[in-house]
């Protein structure tokens, strides 16, 4: 290899899956509905859930409840009280229940059957989610989480979450590889750039689940596999 070459990249050792928005399809893709349904200002209600920008110095108790730190019954009331500062009028509680309740979780199966071929090759797997303590018993009711993943890093269960580099370094540690000797799969944007910071190789999914698939096929073509 010449001097100032590019080094081949490593083979690729482990992959790592997020679930919501990977494994399942997107969870409240349409909150809009919802706000325009009650009449909220367009993108309230996903800011009084989930936070909008902020300074760095605060943090939002929906970040709170994905790190274990906050439970859900109080996150709920959090919204009660927090409501008409964000939406401009109270919570209609029961509207939002009613729809949260109908709210289904579906799964992208023919993800599952790709995590599913990649075990039977022997490749080594992780799922790394961003998740709510009280609904684990939910999630994990919607494929074989058990079956397919020996390492499952719950943000609510390791009290970090993403986009916090030290939840990837935490799940390579548990794998027993490097971060540059993994690949890792997720829906946000943020998730997936703070982990190539980490050194993972990354795909960042989107609306077509095959075409994600391919991205990710296409880095393992190129750097070949390392199975154990």
């Amino acid at each position: 290899m010449s001097a100032g070459a590019p080094r081949r990249a490593r083979p690729v050792e482990a992959v790592i899956f997020d679930y919501g928005g990977v494994i399942s399809v997107r969870f409240l893709g349409d909150l809009g509905r919802f706000e325009a349904a009650q009449g909220y200002p367009p993108g309230s209600v996903t800011a009084l859930m989930f936070g909008g920008p902020t300074d760095g110095t605060s943090v939002h108790d929906f970040h709170l409840l994905e790190m274990g730190r906050l439970p859900l019954a109080h996150y709920l009331a959090g919204l009660t009280r927090r409501a008409p500062d964000v939406l401009g009028r109270p919570l209609d509680y029961d509207a939002y229940q009613r729809f949260m309740s109908a709210s289904a979780v579906a799964v992208h199966w023919p993800v599952v059957h790709r995590i599913r071929a990649l075990r039977d090759d022997g490749v080594a797997l992780a799922l790394l989610t961003n998740n709510v303590r009280e609904f684990g018993d939910t999630w994990r009711a919607t494929f074989p989480v058990d079956e397919l993943f020996p390492i499952v890093v719950d943000s609510s269960e390791v009290g970090m979450r993403k986009p916090d580099s030290a939840i990837y370094e935490h799940t390579c540690a548990r794998l027993g590889v490097a971060p540059d000797t993994a690949v890792f799969l997720d829906d946000v944007e943020e998730n997936v750039l703070a982990a190539a910071d980490v050194g993972l190789d990354t795909v960042h999914f989107g609306t077509d689940p095959l075409a994600s698939l391919a991205d990710l096929d296409a880095i393992l073509d190129r750097r070949g596999v390392r199975t154990r």
